[in-house]
């Protein structure tokens, strides 16, 4: 304990604290010490792996996000990411790996809030994976000028899907597939027709499949394509994911 020139008194004594803020005196309880238990070890282990693997994934799908989400993009991928290790009840705490987490949990993930694939899309692309090892991806039917939203100013439009073999335990990752659905937004009548991508996985055993989609909007007003998508308008998702084993 202290008691300066001034007056005031500054120290511990016992499980009090004085200092002086300003001209205050101020006595306040000791801090205690927090001893974290196994459990919240575990926990803090696990969150800390959550945002290694979402960091990961966010560089394995950047050109269908193209650094254009908003702003609390990164922790709502990272808190999903947990959800879905944790959704495997055999996985244990403190070593959990996102390969073996149910990644289903990850499908329509959307990268941009402000806007919402779903807004903007009146059809839905659909995966699935068969004991072979095939993906497949289904883009139905759909009327162009019905089904989709488009961009005032833009002159063509293109879908993207993409599809990343991801190795997250050797941080690995190859391109499975890219398909582009290119739309003349100046022509719009007429319907396109279903379109089925098949994938055969065998070769990307042990690595999880992630399929992403966006929609990009652009003009040609300079006579070539000029990028309309910013933060408040880049619709992205993933689409769906798949462990291949």
């Amino acid at each position: 304990m202290k008691i300066a020139a001034n007056g005031a008194i500054r120290g511990l004594v016992g499980n009090l604290v004085a200092r002086k803020i300003g001209n205050q005196q101020i006595i306040q309880s000791r801090p205690r010490k927090f001893k974290q238990t196994v459990a919240t070890k575990e926990a803090s282990t696990d969150f800390g792996r959550a945002s290694k693997f979402g960091g990961f994934i966010r560089a394995c799908l950047s050109d269908t996000h193209l650094d254009l989400y908003d702003s609390r993009m990164v922790s709502r991928l990272n808190g999903q990411i947990l959800r879905t290790m944790r959704a495997n009840p055999d996985q244990i705490r403190g070593r959990m790996c996102l390969q073996q987490g149910k990644l289903n949990r990850l499908a329509n993930f959307q990268f941009n809030e402000k806007s919402n694939t779903q807004d903007y899309l009146n059809f839905d692309v659909e995966l699935s994976l068969n004991e072979k090892n095939l993906l497949a991806i289904d883009i139905p039917r759909f009327k162009k000028d019905r089904d989709i939203k488009f961009h005032d100013a833009a002159e063509k439009m293109v879908i993207v899907i993409n599809a990343m073999a991801i190795d997250i335990a050797n941080a690995d990752v190859k391109i499975v597939s890219y398909t582009e659905i290119e739309i003349d937004c100046l022509t719009l009548d007429g319907w396109r027709e279903a379109e089925r991508i098949a994938i055969d996985c065998n070769a990307f055993k042990g690595s999880a499949i992630f399929v992403g989609l966006s929609m990009l909007y652009l003009n040609n007003s300079r006579g070539r394509d000029i990028l309309l998508n910013s933060k408040e308008l880049h619709p992205a998702s993933i689409v769906g994911a798949f462990n291949i084993t």
